[in-house]
């Protein structure tokens, strides 16, 4: 058998070997990929995406785009893609189980055998899904303290910097969150009792409690 012959046989036993290769590596890999097409169905996607978002590979491949990315600017995005043929940015992708997790992706056209899909990989991030929700909530808590600071010094004829002392010395005698107690004083039609201690006792700045 001549070396040529030899080098063709070898060819044709490794192009199988890679392709299966390189399958199994995206298959495998830790970014999620899809590819849809034109209608946005989607044709193809990775065991990462599958995992990630809950779904057997057969739910995921009998869904569309937008009923994953649930933006409601999701299939402008689509379309403005297929234009440019390409895109990056971040959308939220809705799990089975309805939770909402921010993906971010890079996406662009890809020509297979004359026919073009569209083909996106991204990333979704846990950390960035938790620091996400810490922000939220104590973005929620300082506005909650603030309504609380206000209601404090309209009743109570104290300006806001006293309002807050009062409000923080009541959480801190009473064992209470700052935000639970300021919430509680944003809900109630009266001053709370923690409250009114601090405002009658005897270092008070303020007025007897409304």
């Amino acid at each position: 058998m001549t070396a040529s012959v030899d080098g063709e046989i070898s060819a044709l036993v490794q192009e199988p070997i890679q392709e299966f290769l390189v399958y199994e590596a995206v298959d495998r890999s830790s970014a999620l990929i899809f590819v849809a097409d034109d209608e946005m169905r989607y044709l193809a996607v990775n065991s990462k995406a599958c995992e990630v978002l809950g779904y057997t590979r057969e739910e995921l491949l009998s869904l569309q785009v937008t009923d994953i990315a649930v933006a409601a600017e999701a299939g402008d995005l689509y379309r403005e893609m297929m234009r440019t043929r390409s895109q990056e940015g971040d959308v939220n992708l809705r799990t089975k189980d309805g939770d909402l997790l921010p993906f971010f992706y890079s996406a662009s056209e890809v020509r297979v055998a004359g026919m073009k899909y569209w083909v996106s990989v991204g990333f979704v991030s846990p950390d960035l899904l938790e620091k996400v929700g810490q922000l939220e909530t104590a973005l929620l808590s300082r506005v909650v303290i603030e309504q609380a600071k206000g209601v404090i010094a309209g009743r109570h004829g104290l300006d806001l910097s006293e309002a807050f002392e009062v409000i923080r010395s009541a959480a801190r005698s009473e064992r209470l969150k700052l935000r639970d107690l300021a919430r509680l004083i944003v809900e109630s039609a009266t001053t709370p009792p923690a409250v009114a201690r601090r405002l009658n006792g005897p270092d008070a700045k303020a007025p007897a409690m409304r």
